[in-house]
């Protein structure tokens, strides 16, 4: 090969490389984002010169043409999600968060006592879903609820109250969600298991029939020494054979089937569902809401008494009695002390 050739050929090498070098560190340092912060979202699928053309309708970068020139230089295909874009960041940060997919999670919280139809309605208000029939469709599918490895005929009661940090852009996807909810239920409930079949196992009660109990324990009181004493008056009632006769799963009852109209009469006490405890023996089919690891403590550590029965006089504590005759007699003794009749 001719030496000028290949001299020439270096020297147009080297220029080139200086010419990329510049071009790189001016995009790196010189062109920077000074508007207010902002929060994108990219599609999956969409192409370098898509998100650039994103970038620029959003004034994120001044020209879509030098961003995705930047992005073909540094050769890396950018990926979908929802990012924060902070005032400051050079074009050079925002090609890395986007490259690298630092994309931000958004929070997430299960309330106490909460069941799947309020918290599908929730992930669709904050715009984790798209639908919450979908999600429904998924989480009352006992076949779904197999598939992990679990018993039940739903996923009620094992999306643990909670504050979860999750990705928009990834948890349009069932699964991704119920993945996230049962690392928490695994990591802080499912340890309590051995203690739970052992203790309870002598009553002819497994885990999941304390996931049962520890729900309506946490829809009946949210006072912590009540919780055991009631958790107690229900397996005692169970030993009996007694109805359990908790206004809670009742209500879930007809939640569930859609027949709920917001308040609690003779009326809709007498519809019939596999929840109705005031007309059906036993534990309903599942837990009736998600339930916080004290309510399983103090179903584990129930208190033995000779309590049966119990209400509550202002909605708060409850009062306990032995009879029904002498739970019959305070809540008259409480109706005549009020002037109620």
């Amino acid at each position: 090969m001719d030496k000028n050739y290949f001299f020439k050929l270096l020297i147009g090498f080297i220029n080139a490389s200086i010419i990329i070098i510049f071009i790189l560190f001016f995009l790196k340092n010189f062109l920077v984002y000074k508007g207010p912060t902002k929060i994108i979202y990219i599609k999956e699928g969409s192409s370098n010169i898509q998100i650039a053309e994103l970038l620029e309708k959003e004034k994120i970068v001044p020209n879509k043409d030098i961003f995705y020139l930047y992005t073909q230089l540094k050769g890396k295909t950018l990926k979908a999600g929802y990012y924060k874009i902070e005032t400051g960041y050079s074009l050079s940060d925002i090609w890395r968060i986007l490259s690298e997919g630092k994309e931000i999670y958004f929070k997430f919280t299960i309330i106490p006592g909460e069941t799947l139809l309020d918290i599908g309605e929730k992930l669709e208000r904050e715009g984790f879903i798209k639908d919450k029939n979908d999600f429904y469709e998924f989480v009352f599918n006992e076949k779904n609820v197999k598939r992990y490895g679990l018993i039940g005929s739903s996923f009620e009661g094992y999306f643990p109250p909670e504050t979860y940090h999750l990705s928009k852009s990834r948890s349009k996807d069932i699964n991704y969600l119920v993945k996230a909810f049962l690392k928490v239920f695994r990591k802080k409930y499912l340890v309590y298991k051995e203690e739970a079949e052992v203790k309870l196992g002598k009553l002819g009660l497994d885990f999941y029939d304390a996931m049962i109990i520890a729900s309506m324990v946490e829809k009946e009181t949210s006072i912590p020494k009540e919780r055991p004493l009631i958790a107690g008056v229900i397996i005692r009632r169970l030993q009996k054979g007694m109805l359990l006769q908790i206004d809670p799963t009742v209500i879930y009852g007809l939640k569930v089937k859609g027949l709920w109209n917001g308040k609690l009469n003779r009326e809709n006490m007498q519809i019939l569902t596999e929840y109705n405890t005031y007309m059906i023996k036993g534990l309903p089919p599942t837990p009736i809401c998600s339930f916080t690891v004290d309510s399983l403590k103090a179903v584990i550590n129930y208190k033995e008494t000779p309590f049966l029965y119990y209400f509550s006089p202002n909605g708060k504590n409850h009062i306990f009695s032995n009879s029904y005759e002498e739970h019959k007699f305070k809540i008259n003794k409480y109706k005549g002390s009020n002037g109620k009749k």
